[in-house]
């Protein structure tokens, strides 16, 4: 998922709220001042905006070019900041009139942000579904409508944690999580402001902020504490979850709160912090990975370093902060927010349509970044964000009209202008997109005839035609269908989940009475494989009995190994113990295990390697007391990407992969197992693959659904190819 890895992690530089009046009247944001009695005013900070800029430059390099490596800490810098801005524009706005009025905090609110956003989502979506396969443009579909609901992060946080999604090409909108998160904060926020500030009405404004700074800090405490025991549990869903980042936005809300107080620290003081504050931000972009504890503990990092810097440009110390507020920074802040709204899409969308020889991609896709940010942000945000649109309170009526005059006269002719953009736009992407569809070629399944050698042999020939093929057959099921059900269609499905022991009788295949009783026992391969063995089982003449039984995400060894899915870990030993009772008691004449060649570690931490795992499951099957009668079925190796390499432009040379490495670590110590007497050893290229290479499809069928697992068509479609390979081995 990123998924896992820093790489799906986005940075949020969205400038989290409209100044009051004058700012409005600027393509920048608001400065403190402080006045006789201590209360801000708003004039222009520089720093702000170079603060800005140098968290949204972080990210999309990091997202572009991999490095640096800890550029996702830009996320912490500006929840932080939108905390305190918010916070501090809430204040400024009772202390100036005596009450909040949140209509025109969101009004504000809306009318900078929203426009933008909408533009991105509705652009990312149809281009995905001109550019993906039908599945992965449906799930941005998803992904839209879940950032326009404020929800997102929520979503990718369900999507990553279910096993059968991992893996998954990235989302072009995943970075709107973050959004996602601010959002969720500024719906609460500003209304725990109003009740807090309205009980203290008759208290002083020094009285209220205190109240503030307390409330802002209890939700750090709790927050953080929060983002720390998540973490230990699950990294993945910390880095998302509103309850572990709040913290971030409420510790910029503290220094709101402590503004008046902030100013009379020395200026010399001040303008030191914010040059530590600076250096901490920049070595937390070099110096933390992927694997960082985050958000729990080292988000401290960032943030902190990001309240130096806000903190230490209080009362204009920031004027010797060169490195923030020179021209070139500040300009970058000013495009920030449209700079990271583009910048993801761009990065996962527009390389399917360059050429692969094409010299310096890297440098197409920040070109490419930088053009739309900066015709969206004059053609789309500034207009709308100048305009009169969701004013509050609202002006006369002879006022209005003159303000929207005034405005249609200085932007009207660039709503012109984006208009013509987007017509030019979409005319040139059906041009260049169009001839590029891919064909649909009719080809016609080898049709096994024969005995089960027959069927092999012309299994095999469908994947050599496969590897060498240029354009797309009619496959049946489509591409599209397969990703889209995932193992929904599998009739094995329910054997294989978390949780009790699944029903045998409803896990079984074949007649009754068979004289011959065989288990298929492991992860989601064993699953993947079941339709074949039913399929051995049904067209046996009554001789065998399967039974096909697991749970995905688990391994079959003597270790508990880590696995993925929701309930796994916890099912994982009980599974492999009654399975093993299960065996030991009934005694079949075969037991084939089937899991995935991938690398893994202990629920201690200790890295196993390929043989070393292998001969995990080795000891497993000594211990299920059937002798020899084990099999080891090896997994076909991995596959392409399908989620990224599947296109409306692409062709099937795109998706057919050499053997890994990995695989061939795995196969060599499964091989070498049956060579001392542990199990007989079979192995799937004869099945998956054609001189070291995997195509996606065989003959008219999908090989798979996604890098690991078989689809449950192909699976049946091999079932005589994996009984001949069997009966070779000597054990059916």
């Amino acid at each position: 998922m990123w998924g896992g890895s820093r790489r799906s992690v986005a940075i949020d530089p969205t400038p989290p709220a409209d100044r009051v009046s004058k700012a409005l009247q600027s393509s920048t944001v608001g400065e403190d001042r402080v006045t006789q009695d201590q209360q801000p005013t708003t004039v222009f900070r520089r720093d702000l905006q170079g603060l800005r800029s140098i968290a949204v430059i972080a990210v999309v390099l990091s997202h572009t070019l991999g490095v640096p490596a800890g550029g996702y800490v830009g996320v912490d810098v500006f929840f932080v900041l939108s905390g305190f801005l918010i916070t501090e524009m809430i204040l400024r706005d009772h202390a100036r009139t005596g009450r909040v009025s949140l209509t025109r905090f969101y009004g504000r609110r809306v009318r900078r942000l929203l426009p933008a956003a909408v533009l991105v989502l509705a652009v990312t979506t149809a281009a995905s579904f001109l550019l993906l396969n039908r599945p992965r443009a449906e799930s941005v579909l998803g992904d839209a409508i879940a950032s326009a609901l404020v929800v997102s992060n929520w979503r990718f946080t369900a999507t990553g944690t279910d096993y059968f999604s991992a893996g998954g090409a990235v989302s072009p909108l995943q970075h709107f999580w973050s959004l996602s998160v601010e959002e969720q904060f500024t719906l609460v926020w500003p209304a725990l402001l109003l009740l807090l500030l309205s009980l203290l009405a008759a208290r002083s404004a020094r009285r209220g902020r205190i109240a503030v700074g307390v409330l802002a800090g209890v939700v750090v405490a709790g927050s953080f504490t929060v983002a720390l025991l998540q973490t230990s549990a699950s990294a993945e869903v910390a880095y998302f979850s509103t309850g572990a980042r709040v913290w971030e936005l409420a510790l910029g809300a503290v220094i709101a709160a402590a503004a008046p107080a902030l100013v009379r620290v020395p200026t010399v003081v001040r303008g030191l912090a914010g040059w530590v504050g600076v250096g901490v931000i920049v070595a937390s972009c070099l110096l933390l990975t992927a694997d960082s504890a985050f958000p729990g503990p080292w988000a401290l990092a960032p943030t902190l370093g990001a309240a130096l810097v806000i903190a230490g440009g209080m009362g204009g110390a920031s004027r010797s902060l060169v490195v923030l507020t020179n021209p070139l920074s500040v300009g970058i802040g000013n495009i920030s927010y449209a700079l990271y709204l583009w910048h993801f899409p761009v990065i996962v969308l527009l390389p399917i349509v360059l050429p692969e020889t094409l010299p310096a991609p890297q440098a197409v896709l920040l070109a490419a970044t930088l053009a739309l940010a900066l015709i969206s942000y004059a053609l789309v945000e500034q207009p709308i964000h100048r305009s009169p649109w969701l004013e509050r309170p609202r002006p006369p009526r002879a006022d209005r009209r003159e303000a929207w005059t005034e405005w249609r006269g200085r932007f009207g002719s660039q709503f012109v202008m984006a208009g013509l953009c987007a017509v030019i736009v979409a005319s040139v992407g059906g041009i260049v997109v169009s001839p590029q569809l891919h064909s649909v070629a009719s080809t016609q399944a080898a049709a096994p005839a024969g005995d089960d050698t027959e069927a092999l042999a012309a299994v095999q020939q469908e994947i050599a035609a496969a590897t060498t093929a240029t354009a797309w057959p009619q496959l049946s099921p489509s591409l599209d269908d397969v990703i889209a059900r995932s193992t929904s269609d599998n009739p094995a499905r329910d054997c294989f989940q978390p949780g009790g022991m699944p029903d045998e009788g409803r896990c079984s295949w074949g007649n009754g009475d068979a004289p011959k009783r065989m288990f298929v026992i492991g992860d989601s391969t064993a699953l993947a494989y079941s339709p074949a063995f039913r399929a051995i089982a049904d067209q046996s003449g009554g001789q065998w009995r399967i039974t096909t039984i697991g749970l995905y995400g688990c391994r079959f060894t003597d270790v508990l190994l880590e696995g993925d899915g929701d309930g796994v870990m916890e099912s994982c030993a009980d599974r492999k113990q009654g399975i093993a009772a299960m065996i030991a008691s009934e005694q079949p004449d075969m037991v084939v295990i089937a899991e995935a060649f991938v690398g893994g570690h202990t629920t201690s931490g200790q890295d196993l390697s390929p043989s070393e795992i292998v001969a995990a499951t080795a000891r497993y099957a000594a211990g299920l007391g059937v002798g020899d009668r084990v099999t080891y079925l090896a997994p076909p190796p991995l596959g392409a990407d399908l989620g990224s390499c599947y296109t409306q432009v692409s062709s099937p040379t795109d998706c057919a992969v050499r053997v890994d490495d990995t695989w061939k670590a795995f196969d060599a110590a499964g091989a070498a197992a049956d060579a001392s007497g542990m199990w007989t050893y079979v192995s799937s290229l004869p099945f998956s693959c054609a001189d070291g290479v995997c195509p996606a499809f065989a003959g008219s069928i999908p090989t798979k659904f996604d890098q690991v697992h078989l689809t449950t068509a192909y699976s049946e479609h091999i079932a005589p190819a994996i009984r001949r390979l069997l009966a070779e081995a000597g054990t059916l």
